[in-house]
C-alpha cells in the first residue's frame, strides 16, 4: 500500500502510521471468548446421553409415523 505524502514532520508521521495500525487492530472482534464456548456447549451435546435421547425421538417419530399410516 503507498503511503500518502505528508508534508508533516517524520516523526509526526511515523506516530500517526502507528495510530492507524492500532484502530485497525482494535476494529478486529475478539472471538477466542466466543469460540471457547461454541466448543464448551457442542462438547456437552455429543455426551451419550445426549445421543440416546436423540435415538430415541426419532424411534419415537419414526414410530409415530409407521402408525399413522397403517391405521
Amino acid at each position: 500500500m503507498s503511503r500518502p505524502t505528508d508534508s508533516r514532520e517524520p516523526d509526526e508521521g511515523a506516530l500517526s502510521q502507528a495510530l492507524h495500525e492500532q484502530i485497525r487492530q482494535d476494529e478486529v472482534p475478539d472471538v477466542s471468548e466466543a469460540l471457547q464456548k461454541r466448543i464448551a456447549s457442542e462438547s456437552r451435546d455429543s455426551s451419550v446421553g445426549y445421543a440416546v435421547v436423540q435415538i430415541v425421538l426419532l424411534g419415537a417419530l419414526l414410530a409415530l409415523g409407521v402408525w399413522y399410516f397403517w391405521r
